[in-house]
């Protein structure tokens, strides 16, 4: 082990109660700092580079550990001293960036991922980002945050800053990323926006569309073209490639719904894809689970049977319960009517006047 003490007279009067070390010891892999007592280090526990000062006594040497005060030799000779520290330095840097190196396949990885973030060939989903954040956070704890800047390269610290900013500010940089991405889809799916329909898309509906999120909410009243908007986004999906006829399922309420949907995607699109309403996709569900489907009612599939059950179940309603029955003869009383505007109603034609004789 090669050891850097002070001059001997000089050590003395410099440090005459052993309060700083009496000399450094290092052999490629290890620092001793022996002081009253011994204090062993690796060279990754060296948080920054060795620095020699000079002085009217001699050099100082001056060593920063993790966790421990500083290590500062005195009255040694300056000489002795840089070789001693460079030869730290050096093996320090070097296992540094030897640990950075180790996991370059995951650096590279993520920077390339960052970096597509700015133009974004699909849509950030936070499903697709979440990931990629938890790998660079990871990583950051692991090892980037550990690294000393001071035992590496320009490249290497330019690399570590790109990845703790964006794990600082990924929310802000998915939402970019979010921007970016649908100007873009908005733009070149223009023509297909405008001719999907009978009439153009509005841009609401156009937004909606593209966005790609992992759980989308739309919120649209009656009459505002909540289907046209479901049928477009099943048919941009399949034509812009995000998405496999097979990994799409198209639900509608009622069976015309979704029978004129699936047409509609086929005419528009060319491609063939079923949509089916909610019970249809619960009954073949049950019938995969349990192996055989269970005998429909028949008025689950024929709609005289059902006008028939609904009128049954209103006249044993009528005969049992007063306050529903009254609801209900009120209902077919008034409500039922069709509504006039106060001068719709026709005047009795008046009586012809007779002149008196």
């Amino acid at each position: 082990m090669k050891r850097l003490k002070p001059k001997p007279l000089v050590g003395f009067l410099l440090n005459p109660f052993g309060k700083y070390p009496r000399y450094i010891g290092y052999d490629g892999n290890e620092i001793v700092v022996q002081a009253g007592y011994a204090v062993t280090a690796g060279l990754r526990e060296l948080s920054a580079s060795p620095i020699v000062e000079s002085g009217f006594w001699g050099a100082s040497l001056r060593l920063q550990l993790d966790e421990q005060p500083v290590q500062l030799l005195k009255g040694v000779r300056q000489k002795e001293a840089l070789v001693f520290s460079d030869k730290i330095r050096l093996d320090w840097e070097a296992i540094n960036q030897a640990d950075f190196e180790r996991s370059r396949a995951a650096i590279d990885t993520l920077l390339l991922e960052i970096a597509q973030l700015s133009d974004p060939a699909t849509y950030p989903a936070a499903c697709v980002v979440s990931p990629i954040v938890e790998r660079a956070r990871g990583l950051d704890q692991s090892l980037l945050s550990k690294l000393p800047q001071q035992a590496l390269g320009d490249v290497q610290r330019d690399q570590i800053g790109k990845i703790q900013t964006f794990v600082q500010n990924a929310q802000h940089d998915r939402q970019q990323a979010i921007a970016a991405f649908e100007e873009r889809q908005l733009v070149e799916w223009s023509d297909f926006f405008d001719t999907f329909e009978s009439n153009p898309l509005t841009p609401e509906q156009r937004k909606s569309i593209v966005a790609d999120e992992d759980a989308t909410l739309i919120l649209a009243g009656a009459g505002s073209g909540k289907t046209s908007v479901i049928t477009a986004k099943a048919g941009y999906l399949l034509k812009s490639g995000a998405r496999k006829p097979e990994e799409v399922l198209l639900l509608a309420f009622a069976s015309a719904a979704a029978k004129e949907m699936s047409e509609r995607i086929e005419e528009k699109c060319g491609e063939p894809l079923e949509a089916r309403t909610f019970h249809s996709l619960a009954y073949d569900i049950i019938g995969t689970v349990e192996g055989s489907k269970p005998a429909l009612a028949a008025h689950a599939t024929d709609d005289k049977a059902y006008l028939a059950l609904i009128r049954d179940i209103l006249k044993a309603l009528v005969k049992t319960a007063s306050e529903v029955s009254k609801s209900i003869v009120g209902w077919f009383s008034y409500t039922r009517l069709d509504e006039k505007a106060p001068f719709g109603y026709c005047k009795a034609p008046m009586p012809p006047i007779v002149p008196l004789k």
